[in-house]
């Protein structure tokens, strides 16, 4: 990949996760457990890509955003033809 498309790609990557994130304080949501591995890598993201200035919830609810986002039809189509007995 070119170095231009590299750079492109971090740069959307950044301006997409590492922000703050457009809701509610992380007190006003719900716990949930993860795998350990997952939680040190997204710590080290956080804190050296996001220099601290973005928390744990922020990364993990503009991830859920964007998957939910890009997602939307296949899991609404998916939800829709579920077979509920």
């Amino acid at each position: 990949m070119e170095k231009k498309e590299i750079n492109k790609r971090i740069k959307e990557y950044q301006s997409l996760f590492i922000k703050d994130a457009d809701s509610p304080p992380a007190r006003f949501g719900k716990s949930v457990y993860i795998r350990k591995a997952h939680h040190e890598r997204i710590s080290q993201i956080v804190h050296i890509i996001g220099s601290s200035e973005i928390t744990l919830y922020d990364y993990i609810d503009n991830i859920l955003t964007q998957h939910l986002e890009n997602y939307n039809e296949e899991i609404t189509h998916s939800f829709n033809n579920r077979k509920i007995y």
